[in-house]
């Protein structure tokens, strides 16, 4: 089967649902493409014994006025609001946002209007005749005047490559470039709840925990149940097979909370936080080749922050409007 859109966005995380409704409040169809059962990206919550965890991402600030507008709206509908400012052990005093109920709250305010395919893995690009074709792996293509990816920069990497796409070295070098931090997410209910002082964040130095936050006291849990981050120089270094470091992590975790881990998941993030970032907000992929547009956006593009991922997709989006016009 084939579909016929004027701009396919591959990635329905922020900087993908930022691209797609702004290009919906401007009369160009579009279609979302997410290999994941839900949208947000990082932007990710968990429930499970009646508990319910923001799993990743804890929070966001917002710097820049664009974002801001943005931020406000949602502040007056009731869907975001002001966790903290301050937290023991911080000199930073800067807002500290959060999602109403969860984080993906502002995936989803964006996305409410937007076609989105879920659990669908792109397998191949191909252009043809000034347009894109793109293979989805259950057999369908998608036909689109311009694409915009919004994934990992490795990952888009390594699609344009698979797919034989012909793009400027000088593009592929700045994707190359641009490293990850992972992230070691455990998810815990506990018996009681746990001490932690408010506002439930706690940033630790220590070799195991890098991050606790409550997400009772966050107000989204009404079990007692924490979200607890590793230290960052650990992740790479984790054996998913053997639970000794993970039991070691809990343990630790216990300490912080005097409170006793009844029921725990976890979750390895690969693609956490860029390490390396580009400096503009995108990148204009088909520079300098006859390709069809092709715009890559994400939170490396400018800063490695929930708000960058927010502005790229709307930098990209800009793009291909005026494409359009």
């Amino acid at each position: 089967m084939l579909q016929h859109v004027d701009v396919l966005i591959i990635g329905a995380g922020l900087a993908g649902c930022s691209a797609g409704e702004s290009l919906l409040n401007h009369n160009i169809s579009t279609q979302i493409v997410e290999k994941s059962s839900s949208i947000g990206g990082r932007l990710a919550n968990k429930r499970f014994g009646g508990a319910c965890f923001d799993s990743g991402a804890q929070f966001f600030t917002a710097r820049d006025d664009q974002f801001k507008n943005f931020i406000n709206d949602c502040i007056n509908e009731g869907t975001v609001e002001e966790w903290y400012s301050h937290f023991p052990g911080s000199k930073d005093r800067y807002p500290r946002y959060r999602g109403i109920p969860l984080m993906n709250t502002l995936a989803k305010k964006l996305s409410k209007n937007l076609q989105i395919k879920l659990k669908k893995t792109v397998i191949r690009l191909t252009e043809k005749q000034g347009f894109w074709f793109t293979d989805l792996s259950d057999n369908t293509q998608i036909k689109s005047k311009a694409l915009i990816l919004t994934a990992p920069a490795p990952q888009t990497l390594d699609l344009i490559q698979k797919s034989n796409i012909q793009i400027d070295s000088s593009i592929s070098n700045i994707l190359a470039s641009i490293s990850y931090e992972s992230c070691f997410a455990i998810m815990a209910i506990l018996k009681d709840p746990s001490i932690l002082p408010p506002p439930g964040a706690v940033s630790f130095n220590g070799q195991l925990i890098n991050w606790i936050s409550d997400n009772q006291q966050k107000g989204i849990s009404k079990i007692p149940s924490v979200t607890i981050h590793a230290n960052l120089d650990l992740d790479e270094k984790i054996n998913f097979e053997d639970k000794t470091l993970e039991k070691s992590i809990l343990n630790e975790a216990e300490k912080h909370t005097g409170a006793k881990i009844i029921k725990y998941q976890s979750h390895f993030w690969r693609y956490s936080k860029p390490k390396t970032t580009y400096k503009q907000r995108c990148l204009v992929g088909n520079q300098k080749t006859s390709l069809p547009p092709l715009f890559i956006a994400g939170d490396a593009m400018g800063g490695p922050r929930v708000e960058g991922a927010f502005l790229s997709g709307r930098s990209a989006a800009e793009l291909v409007i005026k494409y359009f016009n």
